[in-house]
């Protein structure tokens, strides 16, 4: 599978699990943090606020995982954090979101290095 392939996987992966998780994540941030919705309004902040965090998550994630490059990931990251500070929604959600980031890269990081380091010691019990 070709990168450009892996990475389109990545993409649509990391946004069908940013829509079932948005609920979730957006009642935790509204239970956890005073604010009064999202940019478009109070009605539905939760699934809006929701859906932006845990795409940069899953994106940060997945785009690493599938890719192995750190460049890819940011790359797919980056839009909806750029998405948030257009609209003016600077406020401490957007360090949590800089903050899921970080974890999401660090997880795929951890994953990549068990990964290798597990493929690694099989070939040298097949050679020796």
């Amino acid at each position: 599978m070709s990168l450009g392939a892996k990475t389109i996987l990545a993409f649509l992966l990391s946004l069908f699990l940013a829509y079932f998780t948005r609920t979730i994540i957006g009642e935790w941030l509204a239970s956890n943090y005073a604010y009064s919705g999202s940019f478009i309004g109070p009605s539905n902040g939760e699934n809006i606020d929701g859906f932006i965090l845990s795409y940069i998550f899953f994106s940060a994630l997945l785009g690493f995982i599938f890719s192995g490059q750190l460049k890819i990931a940011l790359f797919l990251s980056i839009p909806m954090l750029f998405f948030n500070v257009i609209l003016g929604y600077i406020n401490p959600d957007l360090w949590l979101s800089l903050l899921l980031l970080a974890l999401g890269l660090g997880l795929a990081w951890l994953i990549l290095k068990l990964q290798s380091l597990f493929v690694q010691k099989r070939d040298t019990n097949k050679n020796g």
